[in-house]
Order: structure tokens, then sequence, then C-alpha cells
């Protein structure tokens, strides 16, 4: 079996340096040993992230009010009923970490559809970044946390990538918001994927309230393909519950088999017989 060419795409917040990143990400694909053989790379952007400042920050807003684009002043139901407004503002009021996973959220949106550093804007030299390590790479499979589900669906939707995508595996993903799809332009299954995992703990703040996202992001006549699998759980390394950890959601068994099936997929099948112009 041939080396199972994988992309990382991690969140928000400050990250170790990216090999040091790279091989914790790659020590938790080996660690139950459903595939050992892999060849990876990690879609690194916390340099970026890190080089905000609160001036940056505020002219990201100062755009999106220009634009009339402000308005995330709170996460919101898919349904947008009266209802579930009066249960998300409830909810704010009492819960704490829903307040702080708000506020970064609502902050990595003004800075990725509206930030800019120096000439170029964030989001582009982000997906700039995502188109060259997809096209060298070639990856069989990507595997995107939290905000970097975002990316990765961004990228897929909007960059005009011509390769297949074996699998791609999105863990603690905000994408069931409609504030995120409204803003990435449309809401549809991207044509170079072949299966779509999305995974999710009960209590990921991060994902509250819409986790599911296969009846958001549907195929071209309606079809759901997204295979959406709640956990009953996620810890990080040192085993303590963290219902978003990377970890977590990196070493569950849904995860750790789908990487499976991705790898004994195209051993059975592979590119040669796929693409007659890869003889």
């Amino acid at each position: 079996m041939s080396a199972l060419r994988i992309v990382y795409v991690h969140g928000i917040r400050g990250k170790p340096a990216e090999q040091v990143y790279l091989a914790e990400w790659d020590a938790a694909v080996r660690r139950l040993s459903y595939v050992r053989e892999i060849a990876s790379t990690m879609l690194y952007w916390s340099d970026i992230r890190l080089g905000v400042t609160p001036a940056m920050v505020a002219a990201a807003a100062a755009r999106a009010r220009e634009r009339g684009q402000h308005r995330f002043h709170r996460l919101r139901p898919q349904t947008n009923s009266p209802l579930g407004y009066v249960i998300s503002l409830g909810l704010h009021l009492v819960d704490p970490v829903i307040r702080h996973i708000t506020k970064d959220l609502l902050t990595e949106v003004y800075l990725y559809f509206y930030g800019s550093t120096g000439a170029a804007d964030i989001r582009e030299v982000i997906l700039g970044r995502m188109d060259a390590i997809m096209r060298e790479r070639r990856p069989h499979v990507v595997i995107a946390h939290s905000w970097g589900s975002v990316i990765a669906y961004d990228y897929l939707l909007n960059r005009g990538y011509e390769g297949e995508l074996g699998g791609l595996i999105t863990m603690g993903s905000p994408l069931g918001q409609d504030y995120v799809q409204e803003h990435i332009g449309h809401a549809s299954y991207p044509q170079q994927v072949r299966h779509w995992l999305n995974v999710f703990d009960a209590m990921d703040p991060a994902t509250w309230p819409d986790r599911r996202i296969a009846n958001d992001l549907r195929g071209p006549r309606g079809e759901q393909l997204i295979r959406d699998v709640e956990l009953p759980s996620v810890y990080d390394e040192e085993g303590r519950r963290d219902p978003h950890s990377w970890y977590g959601y990196l070493i569950s068994e849904p995860v750790q088999a789908e990487l499976f099936r991705i790898a004994a997929a195209d051993a059975l099948w592979p590119e040669a017989a796929r693409d007659p112009s890869a003889a």
C-alpha cells in the first residue's frame, strides 16, 4: 500500500512551530495504527494570525461595517426563528464558554473575510498557500479542524482546484452557520470530493447551534452527501475533557476508520487506473 497523502488545515489561535505541529498531527494519525504509511503536509497559517494587531482587527470590522456585513453579534440557529434567537441570547448570557468561542469566531470572520496584511487580503494569502500545497501534493485526503474547515471548503468551492480528493474530513466545524455560508458565497457540495466525513462533539461550542452540515451543503440534485457523525466525548492529549480538541477528534474511531478506507480504496483502485493519462 502506497503512502496516504494528507493535507492538514489547523484552526484559530496560536500554534507551535510548523514542523513541531505537523509531527504532532502525524503522531495522532498513527496512534491507533489504522494507517501508518503517510506523506503529510500542513497548511500552516498561524504565522499570519499571530501577526494580527488590534488595529488590524478594528480595520477589518470597519470594512465589514462599510459593506453592511457586521451584524455577527451572536451565533444563531439556522432556522432564524424567534424561539431560536431567544435560546441563543439566553445561552450567551449564562455560558461564558460560548461567549468566549463566539468572540473568537467573530474576530476570525472579520479577519478572514475583511482583514488585510500589508497590500494583500488575509483570505487571499491563506488560500494562495492552500492552492500551492494542493497542486504540489495532490493529496488523497484533507483533514481540517475548526476554522480550518472553512478555509478548506472555501478553497475547494471557489478556487478551481481540478484534482480529485478521495476524502475531506472536517472536525469541530462551524460550517453549519449561515453567516459563514453567506460569506463564502454559496452552500453546495464541492464536486472534487468523493467522500466527506464531518465529526462533532455535542458539547463543542464552535459548532453550536447547527452541528450537522449534510442538510446545508447538498449535492447538485439536493442529495445529502456528507456523513455527519456525533462523537460521545472528545479529550485532549493530556486526557482532559475538551470537546473542541483537534487531537481528540483525530484519534477518534470514525476518523481513523475513514483514513483506512481511503488508503485501502487507493490501493485497490490506484490513480493510474482512474486516470489513463497517469499511466
